[in-house]
């Protein structure tokens, strides 16, 4: 942006670096003010717990379902849900 806008490296170091230099090790917390696209879409499509809109929901252990993926199918949940697994 700063090049963009006519600034030199040196400029642009001298006025933000310091801001650019905190931003490599992430973005400062926004103390709750940010909405959140989750929280946007409990409104849209009313729901009442958080976890129904999230993409990974955590468990009571703050586990998500994909953190041991890929994982081994297990022969029993994939007859309780009739999947058929064929090699090609």
């Amino acid at each position: 942006t700063y090049k963009i806008m006519g600034y030199n490296e040196e400029e642009t170091r001298h006025s933000v670096g310091h801001m650019l230099e905190a931003l490599r090790f992430g973005a400062p917390p926004h103390g709750g003010i940010g909405m959140g696209v989750e929280r946007t879409a409990m409104i849209l499509t009313g729901e009442q717990y958080l976890r129904e809109v999230q993409a990974f929901p955590m468990t009571a252990s703050a586990r998500v379902s994909v953190m041991d993926a890929p994982s081994e199918l297990d022969a029993g949940m994939l007859q309780e849900l009739q999947i058929q697994v064929r090699k090609p």
